[in-house]
């Protein structure tokens, strides 16, 4: 086995029955909500991008026992036929979906299906890709970045945000920075509220599996406050989220404080 499904991360499961089963076990040893694989990927060894997984049946197993659970089902998927396939069985939220064409993106609203879309471009925070054929998918990810955030915008699909940065410190450095070039479709403040009250939202959507006993995305008493005071405006200047060590100048999680540049 892998080491994903070694320290139980993880599952391969084929067929309808394995698909019951990985989704249960999973339930079990924690997880709040699932994620399975619709489509291919760019750096996948086996599943090219263009490809589609499970079938409609095997997805919707996968979303019938995590609504046993009270939770939900979100997909791995770019294409338009992998993600159309994943909302006939019913899954909540689309992660990645670059390729997709309006037709998708108009089901997605309609079947209100979040969209947990990452600012991919060709330029300093993409991932080092050096296989010739998996570079050139990654362009097509990122040459359908722009569509995909106009689209979502067009047909106002509830949109999550993240970076899909994985083992690489570096880029996990600059996650302040990718979230300042959402400007580039957003305002501002429509870039903050993405990735604090509407993440937390989809996160809340996982129900009695949540992890958290208090309240995600909102300043309130009782709640889990993450807190920033910013030396400046983010409203009118949001890339001062790509320098926390000098923008930052009190950190607090879960109300307690984890930097206070204010001390002094």
């Amino acid at each position: 086995m892998s080491h994903q499904e070694l320290i139980g991360a993880g599952a391969i499961a084929d067929g309808v029955g394995e698909v019951l089963r990985a989704v249960r076990e999973q339930l079990m040893l924690g997880a709040s909500q699932i994620k399975m694989m619709a489509g291919g990927g760019v750096v996948s060894a086996y599943d090219p991008i263009d490809v589609t997984e499970y079938t409609e049946a095997e997805l919707r197993a996968g979303v019938e026992v995590a609504e046993n659970w009270g939770t939900y089902v979100l997909v791995h998927a770019y294409t338009p036929r992998a993600v159309q396939q994943g909302i006939r069985a019913g899954v909540r939220c689309i992660e990645h979906g670059h390729l997709l064409d309006e037709e998708t993106v108009a089901m997605m609203a309609e079947h209100k299906v979040w969209w947990s879309l990452q600012p991919f471009l060709d330029d300093e925070d993409a991932i080092p890709i050096p296989d010739p054929a998996r570079r050139a998918e990654q362009l097509r990810v990122s040459n359908g970045t722009d569509t995909a955030y106009q689209l979502a915008k067009k047909h106002q699909v509830k949109l999550a945000w993240g970076t899909d940065t994985l083992s690489d410190a570096k880029l996990a450095s600059r996650r302040g920075a990718q979230l300042a070039k959402m400007t580039r479709w957003f305002t501002p403040a429509e870039v903050l509220r993405m990735a604090t009250s509407a993440n937390a939202e989809l996160l809340a959507m996982s129900g009695e599996r949540n992890p958290y006993p208090g309240s995600l995305g909102v300043v309130e008493e009782g709640a889990l406050a993450d807190l920033l005071l910013v030396d400046g405006n983010p409203l009118q200047d949001l890339s001062l989220v790509a320098t926390p060590d000098s923008s930052f100048s009190v950190i607090m999680k879960d109300g307690r404080i984890y930097k206070d540049g204010l001390a002094s």
